[in-house]
């Protein structure tokens, strides 16, 4: 009944955690992974990633994201916004660029809240919703060189 639950991000202490918990955390079932969460102190992971946008991205440059649950979008750069086909705007500044793929992956085409996103500037920080080590996912992108963009979403 309680598989709704998030951990506070303010208690986050990913520096002390064990490997043990990570281990078990692991081998548990889908439906036992948020009470082990909730109950092992020190066991909070939500991962994330920081993704810097440029003005460079090209049109049909892609980055594709995955949330905890397996959920795999890709995002396609376009002269124009079309966040129901999970296209952004990339041919703006950084900043524009950046605020377009942020609505794109909020949009209910995109990742819906599976993946929470916030922005500053060209700056997107990027957060799984679900806690757990299964978000951390991979993240590939073919975007321009002087974009920055992790291989993984990591923390988790």
């Amino acid at each position: 009944p309680y598989n709704d639950m998030k951990v506070s991000k303010h208690s986050q202490s990913t520096s002390k955690r064990l490997a043990k918990l990570d281990e078990e955390y692991a081998n548990l079932h889908p439906k036992q992974k948020y009470s082990y969460i909730r109950d092992h102190q020190g066991f909070f992971p939500q991962a994330t990633a920081t993704v810097v946008c440029h003005e460079d991205i090209a049109e049909d440059e892609v980055i594709t994201l995955i949330s905890t649950d397996g959920t795999s979008v890709t995002y396609t750069g376009k002269t124009s916004e079309d966040t129901a086909a999970n296209q952004f705007k990339s041919n703006g500044n950084a900043t524009v660029t950046a605020t377009s793929l942020h609505d794109c992956i909020v949009h209910a085409s995109g990742h819906n809240g599976k993946i929470l996103s916030s922005r500053d500037t060209a700056t997107l920080t990027l957060t799984q919703a679900e806690p757990g080590p299964d978000g951390n996912t991979t993240i590939t992108s073919d975007f321009d060189s002087a974009a920055t963009v992790p291989a993984a979403f990591t923390g988790g």
